[in-house]
Parts: structure tokens; sequence; C-alpha cells
């Protein structure tokens, strides 16, 4: 039997969350459903949990990856071998609430659109400083159709770029999926995929209608605590979003016409980059060089700005920067407060 939704599950390194995530599907009220779980690249665990799970009900597929490779092309592998009316994705570690399959079906065949997003329920340790992100995920109830989904997006911010929290037309993602470039990201995934569901979405649709989507926060200190330099790594390496974008566009001789999309989206990622760029506990040379060769130095001078550092004596750029990475000074998160909104994937 051709399956009604296909559910779409990449994991990496899920062991202790995946279980549950399965289960929330499993048990869901609409049964005509097929789940695909990516495995992508996972060293603990989480391989054998898969193949427990797929063994005890047979709509369960596996599908998976030796070296981890990011959520971009784990969802591209599940969207391409998807067979369902509609795609819907739920991350690892959270869950479908009762009936949220079945809901959401019926709102985006009542509606009849392209993509359709619902509420959605955040849970988090008590002390979490989650004000912020909650608002970033507020669902309000609007429309938008054609290009202007995009701009709605990226420029208005009138929806957030999560993909966890909407139900997609599967012939839409695929055709999204089939011109989508590869890359392997581990920030602002969300993004990047979001881009590209929308640009070849004709309708969209956001209503207040749920919660059927549960977010969950593995510690107090997901908002709090400072990033890793790995993270920061991660992030810098987000430059090379905007590229692809471009050469996407340009290829269909639509980057003049967009270029001010084009420039709302590298606003976000700069965001992101500052935002991790500040909250680090020190920063070196070595972090500065970093941040210079993907982003260039004017990112830097923004962050020098932005952290009210401007009385420092004025030489060149590169001259201040290196000033600041030699005394190797400690900025916290905070000094200085940058509101980022819909950055969910970041």
């Amino acid at each position: 039997m051709k399956p009604k939704v296909s559910i779409i599950i990449p994991v990496y390194n899920g062991e202790k969350t995946v279980r549950e995530s399965l289960e929330s599907v499993l048990t869901q009220s609409l049964r005509e459903i097929e789940v695909l779980c990516i495995n992508d690249g996972s060293t603990d665990g989480t391989a054998a949990v898969l193949r427990e799970m797929a063994a005890g009900d047979s709509r369960v597929r596996l599908y998976g990856f030796e070296k981890n490779h990011g959520i971009v092309l784990a969802v591209k592998t599940g969207l391409l071998e998807a067979r369902g009316d509609y795609v819907m994705f739920v991350d690892a570690d959270d869950i479908l609430l009762p009936g949220a399959i079945e809901n959401a079906v019926r709102l985006i065949e009542q509606y009849d659109v392209d993509i359709l997003q619902f509420a959605i329920r955040v849970k988090h340790p008590k002390g979490a400083n989650i004000g912020a992100f909650m608002k970033s995920l507020q669902c309000l109830p609007m429309e938008s159709s054609g290009a202007k989904i995009l701009y709605d997006c990226f420029c208005m911010h009138r929806f957030p770029h999560n993909v966890y929290t909407k139900i997609y037309r599967s012939s839409v993602c695929r055709t999204a999926a089939e011109n989508m470039p590869d890359i392997e990201l581990k920030q602002f995934t969300d993004l990047y995929l979001s881009f590209f569901f929308l640009y070849f979405a004709k309708t969209f649709r956001s209503v207040v209608e749920g919660p059927y989507y549960e977010y969950r926060f593995l510690g107090a200190g997901v908002f709090s605590a400072p990033p890793t330099a790995l993270q920061f790594e991660q992030m810098c390496a987000t430059s090379e979003i905007l590229p692809l974008i471009e050469e996407f566009l340009r290829d269909r001789h639509e980057y003049a016409a967009r270029k001010f999309l084009v420039d709302s989206i590298g606003v976000i990622l700069r965001c992101g980059v500052l935002d991790k760029l500040m909250g680090l506990p020190e920063i070196t040379a070595e972090t500065i060089k970093l941040a210079e060769e993907h982003w260039g130095s004017d990112l830097i001078y923004e962050f020098i700005r932005e952290t009210g550092l401007l009385d420092v004596p004025c030489e060149t750029r590169r001259g201040i920067v290196t000033k600041l990475a030699g005394e190797n000074r400690k900025l916290r998160n905070n000094q200085t407060t940058i509101t980022i909104s819909n950055t969910k994937g970041i």
C-alpha cells in the first residue's frame, strides 16, 4: 500500500533519544505512513536501536552513511526515496504529539497548499533561557504564494525557516532535493533546506492549530553555555551557503531580481557567526584567522563595533584585531546582545 505520508528522521549519535522519537511516529493515529531513518555515520549504538525498531514495524526503512556528512545530505537521501504524498521531518531528539500526522494532513488538504506550518511546543529543563528562541518560532496565521514566500520568510521574517514544524507536498521536496547542491553543513542546515523547499513551493500557509510537534532541549545550558571552538568553526563554514544559493539563482537568471533576498540571507548568516564569535570564552589569533578566511575582515570590524571596542587606537583593521587576539580578551555574551530572529537550526 502506498503511504500517505513519508516521515524522514536524520539521526547522528541518537542512541539515547531516537527510540522515543520513533515511537511517537509509529503510534500515530494515521497508520498509512513510512518512516525513513537515515543514520548519518553514528558512532554510538544508534544503528542497533534502528535495526530493532525496523524489525518490529515494516513501515520503518533504514538508510545510512559510513561517515557523518550532516543533515542536508541525510535529508536529501530520504526525500529521493520517499513514496508518500506528503513529507514531514522529525529530529531524532524530538517527538510528534498524538494526532500530529492526521491533523497535518487534514490541514494541508483543507487549504490545498504546498507547505503548511503548524504550532510547536517546546520542552526544556527548568532554568533554560529560551525566550528569544520561542519568539522566533511564533506561529501566526498567514498565507503566501509564488516568489513572495521566500521574501516573507527570509526578508520579512513572517514565519521561521525551521523545517520540522511543517508538512510538505512531497513533489515539492523531491524537486528541491534534485536541484539542491550537496553541502556538508553542521550549522544553519534548516536555513539551507528551507531556501530550496520554499523556492519550489507555489503556496504556503501558516495556522495556529496544534501544537503537533515537541521540540526538546537536552540541557539547561543550550542557550547559556559559551560556544565551543568546534561550534565556531562549523558556524564559520556556513560561508559556503551564499555562493551555492547565488549560483543556483544565476543559473536560472534570477540573481539580479532576487539580490535583496540573498543579502537578507547573508545578514542572518553573519549574525549567527557574530553571535558565536562574541560568545567565545576567549579570542585567539587562530580564531580571528578562521573568521577572516571564511567571512573577510569586514566581519571582524563589525565584531569590534558591536562589542564597543572602537576606542582601540586607530590602526588598520587587521592591526586592531591582532591587538585583541594578542591580549586574549575575554568577551562574554552579557557584554553585547544581538537579536537574531528565526534562526532555528543554528
